[in-house]
């Protein structure tokens, strides 16, 4: 009863102080955070957050900027480090791939790789069907090294440029798990972008992506794929710039475009269980409820997963902004909800300073916290390399307003 009496006070005091915060500014690109980006994916791992591949429109340099460079950020010490690779074959520069995390390394797939010398641009199509293993060697700890970057930092700001390899050289490498169709038997899904990804059981899932609307499981021990159900006009369908979390054996999806409709936006939620089911289960889209319980229409937005208690309680799943294109100009979007499972409703989370609304960006959830990254906004127009966080248990969510001995 004490718990509760403490946890109550402590939501009342921070009522008045539910604020998004800057960890790491908009800024030039330096050897201390990477250039600004969209189209990329960001995971964590333990306490860091990878951030690898995206893309942008260079305009100083008036030609499209596609990136192959893996980025990792120190949730403990605040630095941004580029991951310098010793691999000699790495995946090419790709616009929408997607990653997971599992046992302390990072799998990619899919994503739209550059064209010629990439002056074309971005082309919807000309996708990747490989799978790409990432390892990021040990980081060695070195006492005061956080404030010690802080301060170089800001020398660097001021044109004076220090190297800092001495307390810190982050290094890894890739390798190439899957070839795709290339492989030998060549069972795999299609090349794809804007796919959604998540982790369950030991296995990556794929779901649609372009105009596809099957749904794939790749082993990430045995580094096979298997289809769970092939193309179909049911459940979510033919979609893509969606998103997708696995909870109690369940992949759950939300939103995103439908492939071939003028008005593509949805903002309906399907579940299905790969192990019993073929079919996806409709949970629902909004519609006939009121504005304020169901979020609007939306694809290119985030979404990740809270875990909850060891009894599973508490859990849910966290969507910030996104992006609808209807018949008139496009709409960025500002808003972060939480959709609870247990439940089966949704709360919108309201907070300042709010991330400028944007798409395409990135966000994982650590230890509490929201971390917002890149993206492209439209009004203004503009890119980001700012990382943005929010505690969620500034509203009663998250571990520590969550006992496991209830």
């Amino acid at each position: 009863m004490m718990a509760a009496w403490i946890l109550a006070f402590l939501q009342l005091c921070s009522a008045q102080n539910k604020a998004w915060r800057i960890v790491h500014p908009n800024q030039k690109p330096t050897q201390y955070s990477p250039t600004v980006r969209y189209g990329h994916d960001a995971v964590v791992l333990g306490d860091y957050m990878v951030s690898t591949h995206g893309y942008f429109y260079n305009h100083p340099k008036h030609k499209p900027d596609w990136r192959d460079d893996t980025w990792i950020y120190s949730f403990t010490e605040g630095w941004f480090r580029e991951v310098h690779l010793s691999s000699t074959e790495n995946p090419k520069a790709a616009f929408y791939p997607s990653s997971v995390a599992y046992n302390g390394k990072i799998y990619m797939f899919g994503g739209d790789h550059i064209v010629g010398d990439g002056s074309r641009g971005h082309t919807f199509g000309l996708g990747s069907d490989e799978v790409w293993e990432l390892t990021i060697d040990p980081i060695t700890p070195v006492p005061f090294r956080g404030p010690l970057l802080s301060l170089f930092s800001y020398a660097n700001s001021r044109n004076i440029t220090i190297s800092t390899n001495l307390f810190l050289k982050v290094t890894g490498s890739w390798r190439r798990a899957h070839a795709g169709k290339l492989a030998m038997p060549s069972i795999a899904p299609r090349a794809r972008a804007c796919h959604a990804t998540t982790v369950m059981d030991g296995k990556m899932y794929v779901a649609q992506g372009f105009d596809r609307s099957d749904l794939w499981a790749f082993d990430l021990e045995k580094f096979t794929w298997m289809m769970v159900h092939g193309e179909t006009d049911k459940g979510p369908g033919s979609r893509f710039a969606h998103q997708m979390v696995a909870h109690h054996g369940r992949l759950w999806v939300y939103g995103g475009n439908v492939w071939g409709v003028s008005d593509k936006a949805r903002s309906d939620l399907w579940s299905i269980d790969p192990a019993t089911e073929l079919e996806w289960r409709f949970e629902g889209d909004g519609k006939g409820m009121d504005e304020a319980a169901w979020p609007a229409v939306r694809a290119h937005h985030v979404a990740v997963y809270e875990a909850g208690n060891a009894k599973g309680e508490g859990a849910g799943m966290y969507i910030t902004a996104g992006l609808r294109c209807p018949n008139g100009p496009c709409k960025c979007r500002e808003d972060t909800w939480r959709y609870d499972f247990e439940s089966g409703s949704w709360v919108e989370l309201k907070a300042d300073n709010a991330p400028i609304p944007r798409y395409s960006h990135s966000m994982v959830l650590r230890k509490d916290t929201l971390y917002v990254f890149g993206g492209e906004s439209m009004k203004p127009y503009m890119y980001h390399n700012e990382i943005k966080a929010l505690p969620v248990t500034e509203f009663g969510f998250g571990g520590m307003s969550i006992r496991d001995d209830l």
